[in-house]
């Protein structure tokens, strides 16, 4: 059994019992995710973006990550190595789906890509608050959905108060609504001054679990005086600041004590740094540079177009837990609906009300009558049901096949009439609409080939 086996042995719990289980559950919590990104389409206009996270006042791909030469022993893993230095991108962000004023209350988040090399890459993801609202995935989709497309106070107070408590009960949406009014009560007046934490744990090679957070760096400069009635005051105080110097955060590390004070699989506990406490261990730097430029401008836009995800790196770095697991399908689902790659639309709400007993109709009526011998219109909407049940049910074959080989020339004279003739290992074919042509058994290589001749000349197989 690998390393990592081990480790998906010693700290993970899966639902349902098994790693299977738990990706169908994630499958259908991915699609709800991409039910979400419609709402807020809908609530701000313009294409799907980002479930979270939409708005960035920073995006640069010029930082630089430096592991410190002190790195602990057991922390040296993979890329993180006493020295290293990589190139990095970086995206500051407000945490909401929906494009707002940077006033209003929210979470922070910070997505780091560090390039190792052409065919290796880390993405690490943070938010401002050390614990998250929900405690594993089936919560994290329920908030969300019942947040989707909130702009005004009246419509996110609707979905605190109403919406969340019956998706996952009283008790657990007070408890919820607690952890994201305690974090978005924060005020921030620079995104440069927060400190963000990545919640979920992460595999640190054979040094176990860890949870990382990025800090301001020892004698960082206070935040910037800034208008903050200004939409996009978090932009202009980071223009300005790197109009003048760098901004370097330092990334930290808490390594995994025990499951009941550091648990792998609850994300809404924090891990108190009297338990686990934080070790710098590398240095993130954003040189400065002007941001309102149109190299600036422009390297913003092509950021906007990267598909963050935790699950952007390798074996030794695997993301643990619930929440992390599940990120694995709602991320990959997020970002392939707002690249154009999946689709998903909102049902009407007849479909909604008449599709349960219309259903129960057909499974009665399939029981004495099967769909084919119904009338035309009947049977075409008894077939809608039928693939309904299925999708339903996980027993469509959505494995992605390989093309058939397309027929060679020799077979397709074959079947128009040439017969061949003469010995078995060199013969040749008669065929009188296009004379005589050397024949010869395919052999295992050339059955493969699915190119024509190169030239006139008959070909030899």
């Amino acid at each position: 059994m690998t390393e990592t086996g081990r480790h998906e042995q010693q700290y993970e719990r899966y639902e349902g019992g098994s790693p299977e289980a738990e990706r169908q559950v994630f499958e259908r919590l991915a699609r709800e995710i991409m039910e979400v990104q419609v709402k807020n389409q809908r609530a701000q206009g313009g294409g799907i973006s980002r479930t979270f996270h939409a708005k960035a006042p920073l995006a640069v791909e010029n930082a630089r990550l430096r592991f410190h030469d002190d790195l602990p022993e057991a922390l040296r893993v993979g890329f993180a190595q006493p020295g290293a230095d990589y190139p990095a991108t970086v995206r500051l962000s407000n945490a909401s789906g929906v494009q707002q004023g940077d006033g209003s209350p929210d979470l922070r988040g910070a997505a780091v890509r560090v390039r190792v090399s052409e065919d290796e890459s880390h993405d690490l993801l943070a938010t401002s608050h050390p614990v998250s609202h929900a405690r594993d995935a089936r919560e994290f989709v329920a908030f969300a959905k019942a947040m989707a497309g909130a702009r005004s106070p009246l419509q996110k107070a609707f979905g605190l108060f109403v919406k969340l408590p019956l998706a996952v009960g009283l008790g657990t949406a007070n408890r919820m609504r607690r952890n994201v009014q305690a974090a978005a009560r924060h005020t921030v007046d620079s995104l440069a001054s927060e400190t963000y934490w990545s919640r979920g744990a992460i595999l640190w090679g054979e040094a176990g679990p860890v949870r990382y957070l990025l800090r301001p760096a020892p004698g960082s400069p206070p935040p910037l005086p800034c208008d903050p009635n200004d939409p996009d005051f978090l932009h202009r105080e980071l223009a300005q600041r790197l109009a003048r110097t760098d901004i370097a955060f330092d990334l930290c590390v808490q390594r995994f004590v025990d499951e009941r004070r550091t648990p792998v699989e609850d994300a809404s506990v924090e891990w108190q740094e009297a338990i686990a406490p934080a070790q710098p261990i590398a240095r993130l730097t954003i040189p400065g540079q002007d941001l309102d430029d149109a190299k600036a401008r422009t390297v913003a836009r092509r950021i906007e177009d990267l598909a963050f995800n935790p699950w952007h790196t390798t074996d030794d770095f695997r993301p643990l837990g619930n929440i992390n697991r599940a990120r694995k399908a709602a991320y990959g689902a997020s970002s392939a609906h707002r690249l154009g790659l999946r689709f998903s639309t909102a049902e009407p709400w007849q479909n909604r009300l008449l599709t349960p007993p219309a259903g129960a109709a057909f499974g009665l009526l399939n029981r004495v009558l099967p769909w084919h011998r119904l009338p035309l219109r009947l049977s075409l909407l008894n077939l809608v049901f039928l693939r309904k049940a299925l999708r339903r049910f996980n027993l469509i074959d959505t494995e992605p096949r390989e093309a058939p080989r397309r027929p060679s020339r020799y077979r397709s004279r074959f079947r128009s009439g040439c017969a061949p003739s003469g010995p078995t290992t060199a013969r040749t074919t008669i065929c009188p609409s296009r004379g005589w042509a050397p024949w010869a058994p395919p052999s295992a290589a050339t059955s493969r080939r699915t190119t024509g001749p190169t030239s006139s000349t008959p070909r030899t197989r």
